[in-house]
């Protein structure tokens, strides 16, 4: 097995510092229906994302994207050589660091830059050997400024296609009190704070964020994502020519025996997924990072800015699944960045399943306002 990650490894040496040309370019305007999208691939329902009438009348004056859109523009979700050959492995995203600098106006032409920036042995990815493959994006507007930075850790682990099981577990079938549970949580969700200003000094270490619940996991969310990432989408005859240039993604279809399947379509396909080592369709990492961009830009308000976040992704998130977001306050301290002073609170987050199992873990920033005193923008860099 250690065989197949040291070949792997040298294929990708040669990448190191340049452009990673194995994730395409999604999003390149930020256009009402492409933000509206994006809000659907979460569940985010903020009027500010996605109300023109609603944006107008903030300080923005505009409707915006929520933070986490620059996913949609290029996933830093680069895996090196991992589509060049069949190195027998797969590939999971374990790791995101996002830092904004400034927000995307509806209507905003973007770009992009992603670099694969390192290679290295991973301790363990969920019980695996594994090299993990670092890429960063960039992300601008059409004028120049800067939006923001994306780190994505892709790890790459030893795997059978079609002849061994990433995880054993098949769908989750609720108990009746299990569901009464989660309606329960449903319906006491709080809405977006939205124009309620949240100030900086009205925060205190400990305090808890509302929760959300996202799930139970079902087939619309998944394509929804699809749709929400923006990535240029082959069928057909393009289908067919685009996997022969693409080797390492290559499987058989276990269901109708056609050789030239995609192994990337087997996240959203019941029928197919076992050969990606599930027995049930599962999320995308990045997706379950956008989640917890929500969690945030709910409790901010709509003057509050999200500044960093570092997620860990600790567990897969399969057809059926439900999953609790959770934040907490762990710090508030005033940051100064070239003259400019910011509130700046440091938030838990950690996302748990129906099974009580960690899902995600991480880290983020939250910018709030002071009376009188918004969160000046952009951010200095």
């Amino acid at each position: 097995m250690l065989d197949r990650l040291t070949d792997f490894k040298k294929d990708c040496e040669p990448f190191i510092g340049k452009e990673a040309m194995d994730v395409p370019v999604g999003a390149e305007v930020a256009d009402w229906l492409t933000i509206r999208r994006f809000c659907a691939g979460i569940g985010d329902d903020n009027p500010l994302y996605k109300d023109p009438s609603s944006g107008v009348a903030t300080k923005y004056n505009s409707m915006i994207a929520p933070p986490t859109f620059v996913a949609a523009i290029r996933t830093p979700t680069s895996a090196g050589a991992y589509s060049r050959k069949n190195y027998g492995v797969a590939k999971f995203l374990s790791h995101s660091t996002m830092e904004w600098v400034d927000i995307i106006r509806v209507g905003d032409r973007l770009n992009s830059r992603l670099v694969l920036t390192n290679l290295e042995d991973g301790l363990s990815y969920l019980g695996h050997p594994s090299v993990n493959v670092t890429s960063e994006a960039t992300y601008h507007n059409s004028y120049g400024g800067q939006i923001a930075t994306a780190i994505g850790k892709s790890s790459i682990i030893p795997f059978d296609r079609g002849h061994q099981m990433l995880m054993d577990r098949g769908i989750y079938e609720y108990n009746e009190q299990e569901i009464d549970g989660i309606v329960a949580d449903l319906d006491n969700e709080l809405p977006p704070r939205g124009k309620m200003l949240r100030y900086f000094e009205d925060v205190e270490v400990g305090d808890k964020l509302p929760h959300l619940v996202k799930g139970p996991l079902n087939l619309s969310d998944l394509m929804a994502w699809v749709v929400a990432e923006q990535k240029p989408v082959s069928l057909g005859t393009q289908a067919f020519r685009s996997v022969k240039t693409t080797p390492g993604l290559i499987t058989t279809n276990p269901t109708t025996n056609w050789p030239w399947w995609d192994v990337e379509q087997c996240a959203e396909d019941i029928l197919s997924c076992k050969n990606a080592g599930f027995r049930a369709p599962f999320g995308r990492g990045m997706q379950r990072i956008c989640l917890v961009g929500q969690l945030l830009t709910d409790w901010m308000g709509d003057d509050g800015f999200l500044r960093y976040m570092s997620i860990d992704i600790l567990n897969h998130y399969i057809y059926g699944d439900t999953i609790w977001l959770f934040g907490e306050v762990l710090d508030a301290d005033k940051q100064d960045i070239n003259g400019q002073s910011y509130g700046a609170v440091g938030v838990r987050v950690k996302g748990v399943n129906q099974l009580g199992e960690d899902v995600l873990s991480g880290k983020a920033v939250v910018y709030l306002p002071s009376p009188g005193h918004p969160v000046s923008l952009p951010i200095p860099h």
